[in-house]
């Protein structure tokens, strides 16, 4: 199991930025033109969660990236027997 942990943070982050994509299209939405100022307010809200789970997600994704290469190459000095 710890020899792929940086396989499950690299699912994660993908996983994390489609939902986080979802949300802000489905949940947030587009502003309408008639919206009055509370209903702007909430589809910023949404939308700002939804690009916070994707910039998070991205995050977790280049982690487990850096996080495989480390492995790769600390794999290398340390063989296993």
């Amino acid at each position: 199991m710890k020899r792929y942990y940086w396989l499950i943070v690299i699912a994660l982050g993908i996983l994390l930025s489609v939902v986080g994509f979802l949300y802000a299209g489905f949940v947030g939405g587009l502003p309408g033109p008639d919206d009055s100022p509370a209903e702007a307010a909430h589809v910023s809200l949404h939308s700002k969660i939804g690009f916070g789970a994707v910039c998070g997600g991205a995050v977790c994704f280049l982690g487990g990236i850096v996080a495989g290469v480390i492995h790769l190459f600390s794999r290398n000095k340390h063989p296993q027997a």
